[in-house]
């Protein structure tokens, strides 16, 4: 029997990691390098890409950007080429454009968001299908959020939450069709996160304080609070676990 320590491991497996560049996507990148995994690293900025795979060995950068739809398909073919069969593949791009009311978001947004964080992963997760598929095994991770379950309000954010909620619902269904070929299908659903982006807004003392009201745990995430359920839906040691959203938001969508 494999022991523990063993099962979390990814040595000799092979992920592809989307919006890899900063963020949560960055601290995932470090995360599947040092469990021993070559993580193809995908984001828009090659530049970051080069310094990141310069700090963690295994990283291959594949510069892209994902809100053209064409974008997916040729960085599968590229991830393959050169990487070989992936074991896992993580569709962590998300576009939002933040503070734009419901009434107010035009058909770019709409379209860029819809691209980057729906039809890309599908994109992806159908050209990797084949090869899992021929395999047996695989793990789909889709980081969605907790938009797709619950309304905030507080920040506009409607075709950013639809685009998450389709997200999880694929991954349902992704794993009644697909679980039976060894494929495991899974998502990760953030809550509030300390980021480069969000650290502005998500660090004012009124959203503190709104925040530390509705959370069961009272603070906002930080990128390393995801670190186990990654780990956990990536390696062996979530080998009976399908269909199913992880939520890591300190308790806000427990009451």
């Amino acid at each position: 029997m494999m022991t523990t320590a063993a099962q979390f491991s990814l040595e000799g497996k092979t992920a592809l990691l989307t919006g890899a560049s900063s963020g949560i996507g960055r601290r995932f990148a470090q995360v599947l390098a040092e469990a021993g995994a070559t993580v193809g690293i995908v984001a828009r900025r090659e530049e970051a890409l080069k310094e990141l795979a310069g700090q963690y060995k295994g990283c291959v950068p594949f510069p892209a950007d994902l809100a053209d739809p064409e974008a997916a398909d040729e960085l599968a073919r590229a991830a393959l080429e050169e990487l070989g069969p992936i074991d896992i593949l993580v569709n962590n791009a998300a576009y939002i454009a933040g503070g734009v009311k419901a009434e107010d978001e035009t058909l770019d947004i709409i379209h860029s968001t819809l691209n980057v964080n729906l039809v890309s992963p599908i994109r992806l997760a159908q050209a990797l299908f084949p090869a899992m598929k021929e395999r047996g095994r695989g793990s789909i991770i889709n980081v969605t959020s907790i938009v797709a379950s619950v309304g905030i309000g507080r920040f506009p954010q409607a075709i950013y939450s639809a685009s998450k909620g389709g997200l999880e619902a694929i991954t349902r269904e992704w794993a009644a069709q697909w679980s039976r070929y060894g494929i495991r299908i899974n998502s990760i659903a953030p809550g509030f996160i300390e980021t480069g982006i969000t650290a502005e807004v998500i660090n004012r003392e009124n959203i503190q304080q709104w925040i530390g009201r509705n959370t069961l745990i009272p603070r906002h995430g930080q990128v390393e609070d995801f670190d186990g359920a990654l780990l956990y839906l990536a390696s062996d040691m979530s080998s009976y676990v399908t269909g199913q959203t992880l939520t890591v938001d300190g308790g806000w969508t427990a009451h």
